[in-house]
């Protein structure tokens, strides 16, 4: 029969497996995004300013609200935060799928960035306040890491899904996932107890 303890740890590692499976997955959709931009410049008859322009807000989204992160959840709550921009994620990642235009594909995009920015500092907070004081830095190392992993393995999927399909199979790919990372949120991370914060995932 399992303790309290075990069942509360045995969560905590659950809550970090999905949040590790979300930056991942937004990780994906920034990497692939940018395969997508040499048919968008050409479909859209854009120039590369303009795109040049969207893609420096993008990250400055992204920047902006990594930074107001930890107000947001001061705000709002941490799982509430955490799943709102998740939705964002998708909601961006189906409008640019969607875009018959080029100001609803920037719009999107924007959407995005401002999601992964919420996403990278809700996700890391969770982790250090769930994580045993020794074990936090070894957490988010594994975190950020994996969000990079998605942004390196993001344009050769979103290649191969190019060369056979469309660009706007990339987002509705990238929908797709945050769709399932969604539902897992909602079902299995809760906020962390300020009790329970002393805890570690194995």
């Amino acid at each position: 029969m399992s303790t309290p303890n075990e069942t509360r740890n045995t969560s905590r590692g659950l809550e970090f497996f999905i949040l590790a499976c979300t930056l991942l997955v937004i990780g994906f959709g920034s990497g692939a995004a940018s395969i997508s931009l040499s048919t968008i410049f050409q479909e859209f008859a854009l120039s590369y300013a303009i795109i040049g322009a969207v893609t420096s807000g993008v990250f400055l989204f992204l920047i902006l609200f990594l930074a107001l992160g930890g107000r947001l959840r001061a705000l709002v709550g941490d799982k509430p935060l955490l799943l709102a921009s998740t939705s964002t994620f998708v909601v961006g990642e189906a409008l640019a799928g969607l875009a018959p235009d080029f100001s609803v594909w920037a719009i999107a995009r924007l959407l995005q960035g401002s999601a992964t920015g919420c996403l990278l500092s809700v996700s890391l907070a969770f982790v250090a306040d769930s994580a045993r004081r020794q074990w936090r830095g070894d957490v988010i190392s594994v975190l950020l890491a994996l969000y990079f992993l998605g942004t390196a393995f993001g344009p050769g999927v979103a290649g191969y899904i190019t060369a056979f399909y469309g660009w706007r199979d990339i987002a509705y790919v990238s929908a797709a996932l945050g769709v399932i990372v969604l539902i897992l949120q909602a079902a299995f991370v809760t906020a962390p107890r300020r009790p329970d914060i002393e805890t570690i995932f194995d």
